[in-house]
């Protein structure tokens, strides 16, 4: 099971084209490349802070009901399927509503991976991504363009980039956060030096 899950490797590349709006040479804009290099940097840095750690601190849980790190994986994996491009299609094609991302589907679907398919799969499942992600040539000109969230009503492409990446960055501190406070269970005094072992503190 480890690589590209069958469900993305079935998605038609045949998405209405991009909607322009001059007839000059589209090119990737500041801000969506900042975006993109973010976005490109962040397999590598989920593997980098999993690589060595043990069993026990990749299935351990904060409190009751919170995820573990096996979970999250699990979590940002299924995202590359089920919701950043499908949206992104979606304002560059019709501007219609988006499809409700559970947020959990992801526990599902890749029920008994281990942490180390799962690192495999989001690697995979993001360059892909990203190979899309250029192909659309994306500029200023669409970053107003919009969609219809089923909470929020009206986005904008630049909004739904924006939380990609920041979606990114928010589940590495997470799996950060994890990793220390797992360790951080046998630091005995020095608890008192760390502020995330601190209770109340996230």
């Amino acid at each position: 099971m480890n690589g590209v899950h069958r469900s993305q490797a079935n998605v038609s590349l045949d998405v209405a084209p991009v909607r322009r709006y001059a007839d000059d040479v589209i090119v990737m804009s500041r801000p969506i490349e900042d975006v993109r290099q973010m976005l490109a940097q962040t397999p590598r840095i989920v593997e980098g802070l999993i690589a060595a750690a043990p069993a026990e601190a990749l299935t351990f849980r904060e409190a009751d009901g919170a995820w573990h790190i096996v979970e999250v994986l699990s979590h940002i994996a299924d995202a590359e399927i089920t919701d950043w491009m499908p949206r992104l299609e979606r304002i560059l094609s019709d501007g219609g509503r988006f499809m409700p991302f559970d947020r959990e589907g992801g526990l599902t679907r890749y029920r008994g991976w281990t942490a180390e398919a799962l690192v495999g799969e989001f690697g995979q499942l993001r360059r892909a991504n990203l190979e899309k992600l250029e192909s659309f040539r994306l500029s200023d000109l669409h970053r107003q363009m919009t969609g219809v969230h089923p909470e929020f009503g009206e986005v904008t492409l630049d909004q739904l980039l924006a939380c990609w990446a920041t979606h990114d960055a928010a589940h590495i501190a997470q799996i950060s956060r994890l990793l220390t406070r797992a360790f951080g269970r046998r630091v005995g005094p020095w608890r008192k030096y760390f502020s995330l072992l601190q209770e109340g503190r996230s």
